[in-house]
């Protein structure tokens, strides 16, 4: 059964240019104001609310999008067409799903190497421990993150795939600030390492 998607909106009575619509899900954490559509960049939901004609600004806050329109355009169409860009949003699984939203909710006032090490305790090492293999951090300076790969990990030959697709986009999504992220693990001193040495 398909989860009902409420929708209330309303126009600003001081300001005939700004209309509310207010969501019983988390549209954005934080607050996020978009004038353009290279702002909008990256961001579907904005994207989408950009195609429509007549739309001028927007801004997330939580449940909340205010939207700001041009002069020229009238809000009855624009409503309609803004509700239906939000359902489809909600629909089509790209918002944030609730443990997304408790993650974030986590990470927010933490220090880069604060959430790395949440995101290594919480989302990282449970889907490496699958392989009898763990992720440990071990410094974070500037830019970069330095790592050591554990256990099964440790020669794995897919170890540079779960590096750069796994660990990688983990971290550079929840941290942005963050550069480059290094493995410094010696892989051929493993029990059964897949790199060895020539002798």
């Amino acid at each position: 059964m398909s989860e009902q998607i409420t929708i209330r909106s309303e126009v600003d009575k001081r300001n005939s240019l700004l209309c509310r619509f207010v969501v019983e899900r988390t549209l954005f954490i934080g607050t996020k104001t978009i004038s353009s559509e290279a702002e909008a960049q990256g961001f579907p939901l904005a994207e989408k609310l950009f195609e429509i004609d007549g739309i001028y600004k927007i801004e997330l806050i939580g449940h909340l999008l205010v939207v700001t329109k041009s002069q020229d355009r009238e809000w009855e169409l624009i409503i309609k067409q803004v509700e239906a860009v939000l359902t489809a949003y909600f629909v089509s699984g790209l918002a944030l799903t609730r443990e997304q939203i408790e993650e974030r909710m986590m990470l927010i006032g933490r220090n880069a190497r604060e959430k790395i090490e949440y995101l290594i305790d919480h989302q990282i090492n449970p889907g490496v421990a699958a392989h009898a293999g763990f992720v440990e951090l071990i410094d974070v300076k500037d830019e970069t993150v330095y790592i050591r790969l554990g256990g099964g990990c440790q020669g794995c030959s897919a170890a540079d795939f779960t590096l750069r697709q796994g660990i990688e986009s983990i971290i550079r999504r929840e941290v942005p600030e963050i550069r480059q992220i290094l493995d410094i693990t010696d892989h051929a001193a493993g029990m059964n390492p897949y790199y060895r040495t020539n002798k």
